[in-house]
């Protein structure tokens, strides 16, 4: 027979709390070390079939009449943001934070061509996106098929063309989030 007392409502509710108060300074103190947080936890991406922005579908139309760009990715910080994301890509990746590189082409308006360190038959363009007003709005990344000895010169001219005739169809920043029928 249990001869000890029946608990409150309010004693089982901090018993509990302490409990969990345990587990997440437990939680916390084995990730420290690694160097890990909670917020670094893996995000769900966003896949570009769902992306129904405006945004999506200029850069779904420049894809289909250039079989040359293996990917484009457009990072913008959204009205009512404050991070750089992915917003626009042929990849199943929307919603991406921004690497260093995105951040810098768009904020120091640098320009990046390399080869692709994993696949040699590509080649990366980043140039500074733009709308048409010429206002500099985030970044746009190319990837074209490559091959060595290939004119990246020209590969360079080709996204800044790519770039430019975007621009057109840009009137600002928040057009880009604009609903889109795909």
């Amino acid at each position: 027979m249990n001869t000890s007392s029946p608990r409150s409502l309010p004693q089982l509710l901090v018993r509990r709390s302490r409990r969990a108060l345990l587990l997440a300074a437990a939680a916390a103190a084995l990730l420290s070390p690694l160097g890990l947080r909670a917020d670094d936890a893996p995000v769900q991406l966003g896949k570009a079939a769902d992306n129904k922005i405006y945004a999506q579908a200029i850069l779904n139309a420049l894809m289909a009449k250039h079989p040359e760009l293996v990917v484009v990715g457009f990072h913008v910080i959204a009205p009512g943001a404050k991070e750089e994301k992915m917003i626009a890509t042929n990849l199943d990746r929307i919603g991406k934070k921004d690497d260093d590189d995105d951040i810098a082409v768009a904020t120091e308006r640098k320009t990046i061509c390399a080869p692709n360190l994993t696949d040699p038959h590509k080649f990366e363009v980043q140039v500074p996106m733009k709308d048409a007003s010429g206002t500099v709005i985030g970044a746009i990344g190319f990837v074209f098929k490559y091959n060595a000895g290939d004119d990246e010169v020209k590969l360079h001219a080709k996204a800044v063309a790519f770039r430019d005739g975007l621009a057109k169809r840009i009137p600002s920043l928040a057009d880009l989030f604009k609903p889109a029928d795909l």
